[in-house]
């Protein structure tokens, strides 16, 4: 009988980054409110090809999570260095990051490098975060550690409905390539949550609002879609996890 000596991989979290991920993700879906409530899921398979395009994806989405009224642009990086107007101050620290968010007063403006539309898991996962980004800054801005803005913005996002987005963006980060021909140097990005602790949020955020696995799995790759049926499997016999927010519980997706 033949057998393998590589041990199986277990995508869970370690205890402390579940506990982490778990009060993170409950306090910022207290704070984003009703647009964290509703049980949406965005799962757009076809990608922005231009910045009008992702201008208009991006806006399409903040429709539906309450930033309909927000005053948004879009503009191109150029070499590296954001090009926004004067006066505009970044959300968190934008430095290694190929798309970020800037704000003046109640305008916001998010830049994007052209490499990422080379890759489209990093291209819907990076709008997402500062889609996210968005929502903690007109609820009162981050509240963590700096080091830890961008798993905050990434829990927003999730909290939002764009945890596909997020789980599938941060595997390539994780793995550090995008599978050839990208052109993205992955040793000077940052990202914020690792793929099982998006993968994990993912699943506790399913929990909480009554989304199906099925349902969310459908629009994961295959490794982070074994992540995710790890941590909801793991939810699922856990009590206070899966209670989390269930408050708040409005429906569910088949």
């Amino acid at each position: 009988m033949f057998g393998s000596s590589q041990p199986a991989i277990d995508f869970l979290p370690e205890d402390d980054a579940r506990a982490w991920v778990a009060d993170t993700l409950r306090s910022v879906a207290a704070r984003l409110g009703a647009p964290a409530d509703a049980p949406q899921l965005f799962s757009r398979s076809k990608p922005p090809h231009n910045p009008d395009d992702l201008f208009e994806m991006m806006c399409d989405v903040q429709a539906q999570v309450g930033q309909g009224d927000v005053n948004f642009g879009l503009v191109d990086m150029v070499e590296r260095a954001p090009e926004v107007p004067p006066g505009f101050v970044p959300l968190g620290n934008p430095a290694g990051q190929l798309m970020h968010t800037f704000r003046r007063e109640d305008e916001f403006v998010t830049v994007v490098a052209p490499t990422l539309f080379r890759k489209s898991e990093l291209l819907f996962s990076g709008a997402a975060r500062e889609l996210g980004r968005i929502a903690l800054s007109i609820s009162g801005g981050h509240q963590l550690e700096p080091h830890e803005f961008e798993a905050e913005a990434e829990l927003a996002a999730i909290a939002l409905g764009m945890g596909v987005w997020i789980t599938n963006g941060s595997y390539v980060f994780q793995n550090g390539c995008c599978g050839g021909g990208c052109g993205i140097d992955f040793r000077s990005l940052r990202t914020g949550l690792s793929m099982p602790e998006a993968a994990f949020a993912t699943a506790l955020d399913g929990h909480r609002k009554g989304v199906s696995r099925r349902s969310i799995a459908k629009h994961l790759e295959s490794n982070q879609k074994a992540a995710l049926k790890r941590s909801w499997g793991y939810i699922a016999k856990v009590p206070e996890l899966k209670a989390l927010g269930s408050s708040s519980t409005v429906g569910a997706i088949a």
